[in-house]
């Protein structure tokens, strides 16, 4: 018994070492877990001993089988120095004795591998608030806004120009597009960060990143994925004449006929009766898919409750809504010089196009208003022209986004998108080696879908199936 002693008395006088902290709470959390897993056990090993009671030699009690369960949880070569007051002789008192301590020491690993992994991140309303301003004074890019987005944490340079959104899954600290900052910054942004993940020893992934991004971290010798395609749609001249815009055009044009027009609202401010309909329109929306709402960069109703989020619906004479989209605001030096489009749902039984005459009416209003671009946002796992040279990894997720097109259609999406003649822009992945992809697919699975069901996951493998 030696040995544990002296690790224990070790670890110890050493603890101070070890810099990198659970988070809080949940040790707390651990030990009223294993405490209800002992208990359960303890009456559990009792109840069953009493029951095949002839089975052990001497016949055991249930008070002694009570006192008997603190040894059983022993491990094997300490049962020779505190022996048993009696032994298992039939089958059922063998497999009590013998597994009922292995799901309790299941647990124990389980709940040690859980606090192991788990990162002590600290988020707080003023860092939000904070990474707003700079958000408002440099943030330009498409995914720009959804840093604001509830899960990010904030990380911001020593001189406080610049930040990044993260959120930590597994030990991967996976960012929310590009840092936010002076574009003449991002060298010195990512050094800073990189370092960052490293002094808190979790992987960096910077995520659904630009082509400056990327370039960068080529710099560092790290391997690149495009795991997105964005499209936006330059404004100054834009003009929906022509053969390539018919399908546009088709569907203004009936809207009108149709007596649907388009509005613009604030989802938190919209009347009971809009919002109920909005609510209703994608609670149908999300029941026709086999795994549940994705969050992380696609929003959900939850991201319309904010004041600065613009929404476009098409509405009939009987204020019907029959689609609706969000738009996310771009900045620069204050003022919002670009759109993202966001949440994007129709009526099953509604208007045929509302979708192409939402966004097209959008892009034209908000053209009118000196906007200088719209972005109709990245379609993940898809790409415009994928080509044949893919190869390795890349050729993989090019596989993976066929065939998880059943269950999402983000093929489709982009396939949508091209109605409208963008401009594409990929969306890369930057990490440091290979060897990491398994556990930043795991971290990138949970952050999209951290509430997946075993029922929901049966369903989705039953779809691509």
């Amino acid at each position: 018994m030696l040995l544990p002693v002296l690790i224990v008395v070790m670890l110890l006088i050493t603890r101070r070492s070890f810099t990198v902290q659970a988070p809080v709470g949940i040790y707390r959390r651990m030990g009223l877990s294993v405490l209800a897993v002992v208990l359960a056990l303890w009456g559990l090993y009792a109840v069953i001993g009493a029951i095949v009671a002839d089975q052990f030699t001497p016949n055991a009690s249930f008070g002694s089988l009570l006192a008997d369960f603190p040894v059983r949880l022993l491990p094997n070569g300490y049962l020779y120095i505190i022996e048993p007051g009696f032994s298992p002789t039939g089958r059922i008192a063998q497999f009590v004795t013998d597994w009922i301590p292995v799901v309790f020491w299941v647990v124990i690993l389980l709940g040690l591998m859980r606090s192991f992994v788990a990162a002590r991140v600290v988020s707080v309303d003023a860092d939000r608030s904070r990474a707003r301003e700079i958000l408002e004074r440099n943030g330009t890019t498409a995914l720009s806004y959804l840093t604001t987005w509830d899960g990010n944490s904030y990380w911001f340079t020593a001189d406080g120009r610049s930040f990044v959104a993260y959120r930590v899954e597994g030990g991967v600290a996976i960012t929310t597009g590009d840092p936010i900052g002076p574009p003449e910054d991002l060298p010195s942004t990512l050094d800073q960060f990189v370092a960052f993940c490293n002094a808190e020893h979790w992987t960096p992934c910077l995520y659904s990143t630009t082509e400056a991004v990327r370039a960068v971290t080529e710099g560092y010798g790290w391997p690149s994925l495009q795991v997105a395609e964005e499209t936006v749609l330059p404004l100054g001249e834009l003009v929906f004449s022509g053969k390539k815009f018919q399908d546009i055009r088709t569907s203004i044009s009936r809207a009108g006929k149709g007596g649907i027009a388009a509005e613009w609202l604030s989802y938190r401010d919209a009347p009971l009766s809009i919002r109920d309909q909005i609510q209703a329109i994608s609670e149908e929306w999300v029941s026709d898919k086999a795994l549940p709402e994705m969050g992380f960069t696609l929003g959900g109703l939850d991201e319309l409750n904010d004041p600065a989020v613009r929404c476009l619906i098409a509405v009939d004479r009987d204020r019907t809504i029959h689609g609706i989209t969000s738009w996310l605001p771009c900045y620069r030096d204050g003022v919002a010089v670009g759109w993202t489009l966001d949440f994007m749902r129709r009526r099953s039984e509604g208007f045929k196009g509302v979708m192409e005459f939402l966004i097209g009416t959008a892009a034209l209003d908000l053209q009118k208003e000196g906007a200088e671009f719209v972005s109709l946002s990245g379609a993940p796992l898809a790409q415009a022209n994928p080509g044949d040279e893919q190869a390795g990894v890349q050729k993989l997720l090019e596989v993976v986004g066929k065939t998880m097109e059943p269950v999402y259609g983000f093929r489709s999406l982009l396939k949508f998108k091209a109605k409208f003649q963008p401009v594409y822009r990929p969306m890369y992945m930057c990490y440091p080696e290979a060897a990491v992809l398994p556990r930043i697919g795991l971290g990138i699975s949970h952050a999209y879908l951290p509430n997946m069901t075993v029922g929901q996951a049966v369903r989705m493998m039953g779809q691509l199936t």
